[in-house]
């Protein structure tokens, strides 16, 4: 297995896992805080998110191009780590006095903010960036699986009704930290500290640039949330969050190329091979929408019956929102393509920044607008608008990276159609199936990507003809060894 098929599988391990597990606890979690419950949890959990982010710098991003630069010289991978880690360190430093500040004097010792400061404690051990950017997924997938298990089955043997809140964030906090203590007991096989801090200005800089979209990113991807209960409630917090995360987990699984890319076309740039990295990115991008494609508008016809049967009747308010994330799924795919695979290993720093700045002021101008009248439904018709937009301006500045060919075109033309068409018979088939949600949730999943797959090989399409027929080799192997 060749290097980065390795660390996809490994990639994608990590990313079930992460998202998996708590997704797992999603419906329990539900029943037992029911949405004000959440919501209070979310809202705590959306400002220390914005301003771990915020303090940090866009480090990280940075930190894994910088590292996988200079992953072969060990002298200068020590001198790098130890710069970028101390600013981290630094600018911690000053995040957490500024977050407990809040406490005391904004929510008044509310518990739970109280109890978010475990992640910024957390945030001093997370050295991730470090082993991404060499390209060592397997340790990074180690202490995740780890850290998500201890907080998987905590959950179920502690949070027992909606007063165990506090508990709940304790759980949630503590499980991150004792992953990243474990992970940087590790470090000294990797680098060793140094007290360099000759690259401190170029660092600093560098990191300020890449900021301005991590900032911007933060303010429709965890605003939303900070919004939601300063102008609405923290009920409609936890309907929108549970919406936010079942969309996110779509997306989340499809976009793990993003952290394996980064080094890979970092390396790419590195040698001149921009014919190999164009070629890449098309190849990309056509394989990402035949998996999109389908994946949306099946999300679309079962989103309603997976939102009641997954969190329960107290949530179907969510269900309406998750319909209209729901193109999330393919703006935030591609956009992981055009950022992670070119913009930001090509140190474009323009293109990259522009379009989240104006979709982050979109955002907020659209969050003010639509979420004291519409709540939970606003800011989700806010998000959507905004990914789109920021899809739309990268388009503009890739026009000419791009450049589709017809095969491209026709592929994608294939996609989209195959997808209209099966969630057209099943909306219109599902109408003399069985009441109950599972079951129907299950047929419609079954059905409509039988009926993608076979318009697909109707039409004579290479990527499903080609994924038959390693499927049919694959049985014949197996069929073999018995």
């Amino acid at each position: 297995m060749t290097t980065i098929k390795k660390n996809l599988f490994y990639v994608l391990i990590q990313q079930f896992i992460l998202l998996g597990l708590p997704f797992l606890t999603i419906p329990y979690i539900s029943r037992v805080l029911g949405p004000n419950g959440v919501g209070h949890y979310s809202y705590s959990f959306s400002y220390v998110t914005l301003l771990i982010n915020v303090f940090l710098l866009g480090s990280n991003l940075y930190g894994v191009r910088e590292i996988a630069k200079v992953k072969s010289n060990p002298g200068q991978l020590s001198r790098t780590f130890s710069e970028i880690y101390w600013i981290r360190t630094g600018l911690l430093m000053l995040g957490t006095l500024f977050y407990l500040s809040c406490v005391l004097f904004l929510w008044e010792g509310d518990k739970v903010f109280y109890w978010q400061t475990l992640h910024f404690i957390a945030a001093f051990f997370d050295i991730t960036w470090l082993f991404q950017g060499l390209e060592q997924f397997k340790k990074v997938v180690t202490r995740n699986i780890t850290l998500k298990l201890l907080g998987f089955v905590s959950v179920f043997l502690f949070v027992k009704d909606e007063h165990d809140v506090v508990l709940y964030t304790i759980i949630m906090g503590a499980s991150v930290l004792i992953g990243n203590v474990a992970l940087f007991y590790r470090l000294s096989r990797s680098v060793r500290f140094t007290r360099s801090m000759d690259g401190f200005k170029r660092h600093l800089k560098q990191m300020f640039i890449l900021f301005i979209p991590s900032f911007s990113a933060m303010i429709y991807s965890v605003l939303d949330k900070t919004m939601l209960g300063f102008l609405s409630s923290t009920t409609q917090v936890g309907y929108y969050e549970q919406a936010y995360k079942i969309v996110y987990m779509i997306s989340s699984l499809i976009n793990i190329s993003g952290t394996v890319m980064l080094p890979r076309t970092s390396s790419l740039i590195a040698e001149n091979q921009f014919d190999k990295l164009h070629q890449i990115l098309r190849d990309g991008v056509t394989f990402t929408l035949f998996l999109v494609f389908p994946i949306m508008f099946g999300f679309l016809v079962i989103a309603k019956d997976f939102v009641q049967w997954f969190l329960g009747n107290q949530f179907q308010v969510s269900g309406t929102i998750a319909m209209i994330m729901a193109p999330v799924i393919i703006f935030k795919s591609l956009g992981v393509i055009f950022g992670s695979w070119y913009l930001v290993p090509m140190n474009k720093n323009k293109e990259y920044t522009l379009p989240i700045v104006i979709g982050a002021l979109l955002n907020l101008i659209l969050n003010f607008l639509l979420i004291p009248k519409y709540g939970a439904v606003g800011a989700a018709s806010a998000t959507t608008v905004t990914e789109g937009v920021i899809l739309a301006v990268q388009l503009w500045f890739l026009k000419n990276v791009i450049k589709p060919n017809w095969k491209m075109k026709k592929g994608i033309i294939m996609y989209l159609l195959a997808s209209i068409v099966m969630a057209i018979l099943v909306i219109v088939l599902s109408g003399a199936w069985p009441t109950s949600l599972l079951l129907k949730i299950v047929l419609k999943f079954l059905f409509g990507g039988m009926i993608y797959i076979l318009m697909l090989l109707l039409l004579r399409e290479e990527l499903a003809r080609n994924l038959v027929k390693k499927l049919f080799l694959f049985k014949l192997s197996v069929n073999e060894m018995k």
